[in-house]
């Protein structure tokens, strides 16, 4: 199952919601997020996975071919390359952010009181196999 797809959403749903230091760390979080893979060549479609959670859960994981239109809180976008680094644990989620290796669109105030949901988000992704 390859990073992102339908195959492997789902999957992220089910792990995401077997997870109890995610599900602790986001009880107050109500929101969405979209996980997007920017394309190399311009105008090539950008997919990605839209996450719909609430209450330390994931009501709903939605692969979309081309994500670019979706309405999203919050966008975690990064390279195809750089997806693959950080599914098979090369690069700190957090990190990436701080030195640009990926990007957050979206109130930042509010990701700051869920860092540990934010990383734990991500840190589900990269468990889930991406083939």
């Amino acid at each position: 199952m390859g990073f992102p797809s339908a195959e492997w959403a789902a999957a992220y749903q089910r792990a995401l919601n077997e997870n109890a230091a995610y599900r602790e760390a986001a009880k107050a979080w109500v929101g969405d997020i979209l996980l997007l893979v920017v394309p190399s060549t311009p105008g090539a479609p950008a997919p990605g996975v839209h996450l719909d959670l609430a209450d330390g859960g994931c009501r709903a994981a939605t692969f979309h071919e081309d994500a670019r239109g979706v309405a999203s809180e919050f966008v975690y976008e990064g390279s195809p390359e750089n997806w693959a680094r950080l599914m098979r644990h090369e690069i700190d989620p957090v990190k990436a952010i701080l030195d640009g290796t990926f990007r957050v669109k979206g109130n930042l105030a509010k990701l700051m009181r869920f860092t540990r949901a934010a990383k734990e988000l991500v840190e589900t992704a990269s468990n889930v196999p991406s083939g």
